[in-house]
């Protein structure tokens, strides 16, 4: 049977990678002595896949793994044995049987929600920033540079951006904002190379930032 997990990411956890956090499940899953598929032949790795790595020091409550068990269970045991066996700050809320059939998660991922809290060195002014976000919108093509020990490669991020919300707080050092950005095996960008680029171009300081998954769509 194909499980699919929804789970959050809190708390000092964001600081793990998305290949640790691979390593934890396949713990907790032994740990609690569930059943789980495994492939390949000298090296056999266990049948479980995530919908999408969440970049290291992002928090999530929206997370999804799918994997396959070689024995039927309640969804619900299975729910409270893993929940039993994980560390705090990694909560599975939702455990659902799906098709066995169905094509992987990453490949029927669409977009990502996510909230981004930051506190500036000066006065946030909401409505200049806002003035920004529609000044960036209205581009059909705004670069940014990704650099990497190899490689720099330039990237077009207005294809990706769905929609940017400013939001109003009471504090007036802080901004925040949600972006519903495409994501999925076209690719994908960081909202935080956006909340950069909108950085630059307002000559803003920002001190600290943020970055919540709040939800991954999926088909």
């Amino acid at each position: 049977m194909k499980l699919q997990f929804k789970f959050s990411k809190e708390g000092s956890l964001r600081f793990i990678s998305h290949l640790d956090l691979q390593q934890l499940f396949i713990r907790a899953f032994r740990r609690a002595k569930l059943p789980v598929a495994v492939k390949g032949g000298f090296s056999p790795q266990p049948k479980m896949s995530f919908a999408s790595a969440l970049p290291l020091g992002y928090t999530s409550s929206g997370e999804y793994l799918e994997v396959e068990l070689t024995e039927d269970l309640p969804p619900r045991e299975v729910k409270e044995r893993l929940a039993a066996q994980l560390p705090e700050g990694i909560y599975v809320n939702q455990v659902e049987e799906v098709p066995s059939e169905k094509p992987s998660l990453m490949s029927r991922l669409v977009s990502a929600l996510y909230l981004i809290t930051f506190t500036t060195v000066q006065p946030f002014d909401r409505n200049v920033f806002e003035d920004a976000v529609k000044e960036v919108l209205q581009n059909e093509e705004v670069i940014i540079v990704r650099r990497s020990k190899k490689k720099v490669k330039q990237l077009n991020i207005i294809p990706y951006i769905l929609n940017i919300e400013v939001l109003p707080t009471n504090n007036q050092f802080r901004g925040e904002m949600r972006l519903h950005l495409k994501s999925g095996p076209g690719g994908s960008v960081k909202p935080t190379e956006i909340l950069n680029l909108l950085e630059k171009q307002n000559s803003m300081e920002i001190l600290e930032r943020k970055a919540h998954r709040e939800a991954l769509f999926i088909e």
